[in-house]
């Protein structure tokens, strides 16, 4: 009885630095990461410019995967040009400011959808979009909200959002059809001779996947499997799609809005850290499953 308030005192100790660390700690480990990797003035507004410019050469004529910005090719897929052509009437500096506000809001509103605080927006792949001014905050809202309509705007922002629908499958047939729709339209032959957005860009590419390392291919598409029904379609993307950039990791968000531990490993600028992390979640559910089966013996 006397050891009891010494017990309660040392519970109180410890779930008082868990709290410091969740909100202190974990906010100013993503600004840490934000100041010395994410926010260098050259790479600021670059794929706003980069795609508005891209999308301006596809509508007067020209080929848009010969537009680059900082000898970094266009590599974006044909869909990616609709959402930039309204903005074509635009001087360049307006139509790149519309798309870095729209970023910024994106990334507001997934924050506050998955009831997280706002200081969020500073988690390193999510920021790295907003900074950039690349589309990939706007795909995140089209994949949160989860309807087959979203779900084929977002494959429209980038046709990498497709891998997310092979675990919504209903969703995947809407994706297609609208991909066929709109498929006489879009400059595939330039896209196709170009390598497909991704042959030419591995060469400037944070190539982040297990495609920087093939061998992981393997068991890092089992680990999906296995991680089906436990958030694999948020991994998926930065886990094995070729060419990925730092940002492609900010899709995992809705998996580690309560994981600080995932949160703060995520946030790390590091290749080959998605499909590692998501082997390591998958070899964790398997042992799980298995003494599961053990516990219920033989049926």
């Amino acid at each position: 009885m006397i050891a009891m308030p010494t017990i309660d005192l040392l519970g109180q100790r410890t779930e008082g630095l868990r709290l410091a660390l969740k909100r202190i700690g974990l906010p100013a480990w993503f600004i840490v990461i934000d100041l010395l990797w994410i926010t260098k003035p050259i790479s600021f507004a670059i794929d706003a410019r980069h795609y508005q410019r891209a999308a301006s050469a596809w509508l007067t004529g020209s080929d848009p995967w010969e537009v680059y910005e900082y000898d970094v090719r266009f590599a974006a897929g044909p869909h990616t040009l609709l959402q930039y052509a309204p903005t074509h009437l635009l001087p360049l500096d307006a139509a790149v400011a519309v798309w870095m506000v729209a970023g910024l809001a994106a990334a507001v509103w997934i924050v506050r959808r998955l009831d997280l605080p706002v200081w969020w927006i500073a988690f390193p792949p999510l920021l790295h979009a907003v900074w950039n001014g690349n589309p990939q905050t706007l795909l995140l809202v089209l994949l949160v909200l989860g309807n087959p309509i979203a779900s084929a705007a977002a494959v429209a922002v980038k046709l990498y959002a497709g891998l997310v629908l092979l675990f919504r499958p209903q969703h995947l047939v809407v994706a297609g059809v609208a991909l066929l729709v709109t498929l006489p339209i879009l400059p595939w032959q330039h896209y196709i001779e170009a390598g497909g957005g991704v042959s030419g860009h591995l060469a400037d590419a944070w190539n982040g996947s297990a495609w920087r390392f093939p061998i992981l291919l393997v068991p890092t598409v089992v680990a999906l499997w296995i991680l089906r029904a436990k958030g694999a379609e948020w991994l998926i993307i930065p886990a094995i799609w070729p060419a990925t950039q730092f940002y492609y990791v900010s899709t995992v968000l809705p998996l580690i809005a309560r994981r600080p531990v995932l949160a703060a490993v995520f946030a790390l600028p590091v290749p080959l850290l998605a499909p590692v992390v998501t082997i390591g979640l998958a070899t964790r559910e398997a042992r799980r499953l298995g003494w599961r089966a053990r516990l219920k013996g033989p049926t």
